[in-house]
């Protein structure tokens, strides 16, 4: 063996005696394995604000309603003889009383008929008064025997004819007079113009729309509602609103007509809803939604909407019991939406401790500690 193998031999011997060495050193140096320590004890930690009470009071079944204001009375008023508007006196916007004079339609010609038939008239009367004199006067000549029956018939018959025509003329001067008075066009209703369809100078026909008038002095809010709940609803039922710019005031009315056939391609019924509005704040056409009580009474047991889990048909509540979290079934009755309150007659006592809103799957059966609001600050 030559001198080179023999020192490559005692290099490798000595590397396996001290990495040995080291190896065993590291091993000597870890610590012992030990019994496994105890998990620690689950807590859930819940704000106060997560928190709340069921409580008794008063819930109500609320139908939800949406709808427009209309003018309860409105009027379209129409020219009632032809002719050209001499003066248009109202603008939109304006308020008018019933009766008030809103235009004038040129009365030259209306006024030129008028003075004819007052002539023809005088006339007619003073023909008559002839044929009654002349009637008079041969009548006594019958009683005489100087005249013959058939000739005083004559004198009879013009007599009639003459106050027939008197009758006439009559009828066609107030004919004539009417036309004359419907030269004055006034406002049929008392409310405020919403639409003037015409300018001085126009020319109207007969049965021209001139003005709109309405009176939101009252108004209707019109509604649909399901078919399934007219039973619940009556005549005289209040309905409280609220109407679109007038976010902080709700308005209050009586239901005064319900319509008595569904609307067409759907299954529901108009209701109208009276809304009193003396001060003309409301305006016609405006948008707003409301609600109808269907039935109210006072609960044993309340609880926020926002608490109830929905798994199938059932549902149920976290509550606490004991300082821990649990699942408690329960049955509701009446629900308001409005309100976000929702009665519970089966499955929880007034001033029972639940969870107010979803924070998602908790764990059942754990202990529960509340945190103050002093703490989270």
């Amino acid at each position: 063996m030559s001198t080179r193998m023999r020192w490559t031999l005692i290099v490798l011997f000595l590397f396996l005696t001290l990495g040995g060495s080291a190896i065993a050193l590291r091993r000597a140096k870890a610590p012992a394995p030990g019994p496994a320590a105890a998990p620690a004890e689950v807590v859930l930690e819940l704000a106060a604000e997560d928190l709340t009470r069921a409580e008794a009071g008063e819930i109500q079944r609320l139908l939800p309603l949406t709808g427009v204001l209309r003018a309860a009375s409105q009027a379209v008023v129409k020219a009632k003889v032809a002719g050209e508007l001499a003066e248009v006196l109202v603008k939109e916007g304006d308020a008018v009383k019933a009766g008030q004079v809103v235009a004038r339609i040129d009365d030259t010609e209306f006024r030129a008929r008028l003075a004819e038939r007052e002539a023809a008239l005088q006339a007619a009367r003073a023909q008559a008064t002839f044929a009654e004199q002349s009637r008079r006067k041969y009548e006594d000549l019958l009683a005489k025997k100087f005249i013959s029956e058939t000739a005083y018939e004559s004198y009879q018959t013009n007599a009639k004819v003459a106050l027939d025509q008197v009758r006439v003329s009559e009828a066609q001067l107030a004919l004539a007079k009417k036309s004359m008075d419907d030269t004055l066009v006034r406002a049929t209703i008392t409310g405020s113009v919403s639409e003037r369809a015409v300018q001085r100078g126009d020319k109207a026909s007969v049965d021209t729309r001139l003005f709109t008038i309405v009176d939101v002095s009252r108004l209707e809010f019109e509604a649909a509602v399901p078919a399934a709940e007219v039973p619940s609803i009556a005549l005289g039922q209040q309905v409280r609103i609220q109407v679109e710019g007038f976010t902080a005031q709700d308005f209050t009315g009586s239901i005064v007509r319900i319509n008595p056939a569904t609307q067409a391609g759907t299954r529901s019924i108009l209701i109208y809803v009276e809304i009193p509005n003396p001060s003309l704040a409301l305006k016609a056409g405006m948008f707003a939604k409301g609600h109808l009580v269907l039935a109210a009474h006072r609960a044993e047991v309340l609880v926020p909407i926002t608490a109830l889990r929905k798994d199938g048909a059932a549902n149920s509540v976290f509550v606490l019991a004991e300082g821990k979290l649990a699942r408690q079934e329960v049955s509701l009755g009446l629900i308001n939406e409005t309100t976000g309150r929702a009665e519970v007659t089966k499955g929880l006592s007034a001033g029972a401790s639940i969870v107010r809103t979803n924070l998602g799957n908790l764990p059942l059966g754990v202990p529960v500690k509340i945190k103050s609001a002093t703490a989270t600050k």
